[in-house]
């Protein structure tokens, strides 16, 4: 691929990445809130997502035949389709059938998009700007869902869910629309069931399992925990995390050109430091709730450093495997795995009759896996960078 198309298909996929934010900005941080508003309890709504991560997870073998027919393109399409129509169901989630209906669509749309999507990130990127080009991405998307969240809040509580799933359907739709012009690109061979598990990236798969562990908590667990401390109030929910998205965006911007200056190690453990004291600060809301504005600030903020130090880590790995879609295939799995049992220990400490925010505590066991990764890449990357500079300096000595 030269690089031309790669920077278009990037941007491409960048104008795609804005659209979507918008949308999930919007809606996608109310549904936990939603579901708690609709009388499920924190443990129950946990749970549920679990349950959703577990059929997302074994739709993967119905998945692939549906990639493998139709391409990585059009396979791309429709999972962004089907996703765009996970809102429409929750209008009347108070319902089981709509609620199933809800953990059906968001589970068989995931289960074909992100795969996808992660692995035409990692080859339409790359060559020394990979940390600039997620963190660019990120601080765009950010920036984004500074003005979501708000806009969120006020139409849940002035108009009600049928607005606000409505306008976040439409925008999820309108993000089809650059994936339109992105063209075929070469994404590795669809592999089957069995290949994807033995062929899996270990220090990749270990870092989206643990990934998924620590969202579980910082995450899932924690937007429930946030709102019901909030008082349970869409606008207050919203401006809260409106303002954790501007910190989010501009810690992002600062990291990504670290990253390609290589200091991908020191950030890391910097970023361990951060996420641990974002965990211990979650938890500490419970005894002083005005210690949770704070921790959400933190939380985005270190999520800015965060992001492009683990995502520089999977896509670079990626694209040295020489087949990025079963490599994210494989680290997806990891991730909804890692999620799984992740939510199932927070549901477990809620019900256990524990303070409610130590839900969060199991996510620390998560963030030092993911430093483990990041210091097994940097490794890689060192022995990659010598053997560069040794052949640069045999090659003219042979010619």
């Amino acid at each position: 691929m030269t690089s031309d198309r790669e920077g278009r298909q990037f941007r491409l996929l960048t104008l795609h990445c804005v659209l979507w934010s918008l949308a999930m900005s919007l809606a996608s941080g109310f549904v936990g809130a939603y579901l708690l508003h609709l009388g499920f309890g924190i443990a129950t709504t946990i749970t549920m997502y679990a349950a959703l991560l577990g059929i997302r997870f074994g739709l993967r073998a119905i998945m692939l035949p549906i990639v493998r027919y139709l391409g990585m393109n059009k396979a791309l399409l429709l999972g962004t389709f089907v996703v765009a129509f996970q809102f429409a169901p929750l209008i009347r989630a108070d319902e089981p059938l709509w609620l199933c209906v809800w953990i059906l669509v968001v589970s068989a749309g995931e289960c074909i998009y992100w795969p996808i999507f992660h692995a035409a990130n990692a080859m339409c990127g790359g060559g020394g700007r990979r940390g600039r080009q997620i963190a660019f991405r990120q601080m765009a998307t950010t920036a984004i869902s500074v003005v979501g969240p708000v806009a969120g809040g006020t139409l849940l509580t002035r108009m009600g869910p049928g607005a606000e799933f409505g306008i976040a359907t439409f925008l999820c739709l309108l993000s089809t629309l650059p994936l339109l012009w992105f063209g075929e690109i070469n994404l590795g061979r669809v592999p089957s069931m069995r290949q994807s598990v033995t062929g899996a990236d270990p220090v990749g798969l270990c870092a989206f399992a643990a990934d998924g562990w620590m969202c579980a908590g910082t995450g899932i667990a924690w937007s429930l925990l946030l709102f019901t401390t909030l008082g349970s109030s869409y606008d207050t929910l919203g401006w809260a995390s409106s303002a954790a998205a501007m910190a989010g965006a501009l810690a992002g911007l600062a990291v990504g050109a670290a990253i390609d200056r290589g200091h991908r190690d020191i950030l890391s453990r910097a970023v361990t430091v951060g996420l641990l004291l974002g965990v211990v600060m979650r938890v500490a809301s419970g005894w002083a709730p005005w210690v949770a504005f704070a921790a959400n600030a933190l939380g985005a903020a270190v999520g800015g450093l965060y992001v492009p130090v683990l995502m520089s880590v999977v896509y670079d790995r990626a694209k040295r495997s020489g087949s990025a879609y079963q490599f994210h295939l494989s680290t997806e799995a990891g991730w909804d795995a890692g999620a799984i049992l992740g939510c199932l220990a927070s549901a477990a400490v809620v019900v256990s009759g524990a303070p409610p925010t130590l839900a969060v505590l199991p996510a620390a066991l998560g963030v030092m896996v993911i430093q483990c990764c990041v210091g097994a890449e940097s490794k890689t990357a060192a022995v990659l960078a010598r053997n560069v500079r040794v052949a640069a300096q045999v090659l003219p000595q042979v010619a």
